[in-house]
């Protein structure tokens, strides 16, 4: 199970017109720590991979709403949370245009789609603006094989009641952040809570991100330069606040590359401890199940 490390906030700022209004905010955005990938011979899932490195030179396919032929799509949304802080929330299309996310209080849940509105949960209420939508494999082969798919890979978690956690505690009890649950029904590995994440998927150092993704599904993730980076989102037909959201991360790709740079040729005394994240996972299998409709 990859597990929230803690919680990373945009230097960018972005406005959004809402109910609330055009308002400048900064947002959190989920940080996973990435542990051992159980990489699994699932054709599909090879597939996907192959597709994601084709897709560094293909264009991205984006969205801004729900819609026929979507389904797997990639939708990003910012969430408004009771205490006034804003958070990136991601989730996946179905086939009948419904999102599947794992929310806040909820857990892994399947929810009509909301482009602006509020969500209550438990006495909590939470605002929803949703941002875009991405096709996650250019391959349409691979995207085919992921949509035949993607109805029995989501119903064992919705079943489950696979709980939502922000830090996942070690009691052994098997939950999912939003990220967690995306790239598990993107990347499904052999052992529940291991996604079997493609071997360039890119990290923000020990972790991975909701924006680590957004690069990836982007492929601005294996271009070699900022120049190259920034070429590549000039040729993409993006809507504006996309746009303005990659320049942001390829900027500050290009900053922390030269901090990182800086780091290495310091001179620097071994701490001794170890950083690594364990996973937090069943230790029983999976029941097996008849596939059906959500």
């Amino acid at each position: 199970m990859a597990k929230c490390r803690g919680w990373h906030e945009m230097k960018g700022i972005m406005e959004i017109k809402k109910n609330w209004g055009w308002l400048p905010f900064f947002v959190v955005s989920c940080i996973v720590a990435p542990l051992a990938a159980a990489y699994t011979p699932d054709r599909t899932v090879s597939a996907a991979r192959s597709s994601a490195i084709a897709q560094l030179g293909k264009p991205v396919l984006i969205a801004t709403t729900t819609g026929p032929g979507q389904a797997g799509y990639v939708h990003y949304f910012i969430i408004k949370k009771p205490d006034e802080t804003l958070e990136t929330q991601i989730g996946i299309e179905m086939p009948d245009q419904r999102i599947a996310w794992s929310f806040f209080d909820l857990g892994v849940v399947v929810s009509p789609f909301m482009d602006s509105g509020s969500k209550t949960v438990n006495g909590k209420t939470y605002e929803v603006q949703h941002l875009y939508a991405l096709r996650p494999f250019a391959d349409d082969a691979a995207m085919l094989a992921f949509q035949a798919k993607l109805e029995s890979r989501v119903i064992p978690w919705v079943e489950d009641a696979t709980p939502y956690c922000e830090l996942k505690v070690p009691s052994g009890e098997l939950c999912l952040s939003c990220l967690g649950f995306v790239t598990h029904i993107l990347f499904p590995g052999q052992i529940p809570g291991y996604p079997a994440l493609p071997r360039d998927f890119p990290r923000s150092g020990e972790h991975y991100s909701t924006e680590d993704l957004l690069l990836y599904l982007t492929g601005l993730h294996g271009l070699p330069t900022p120049k190259a980076r920034l070429e590549r989102i000039n040729k993409l037909a993006l809507p504006q606040n996309l746009q303005q959201e990659l320049v942001r991360l390829v900027n500050l790709m290009d900053t922390n590359s030269a901090a990182g740079v800086a780091s290495t040729a310091a001179t620097r005394k071994p701490s001794g401890k170890s950083r690594g994240a364990r996973a937090v996972a069943k230790t029983e299998p999976q029941r097996p199940r008849q596939p059906r409709k959500i």
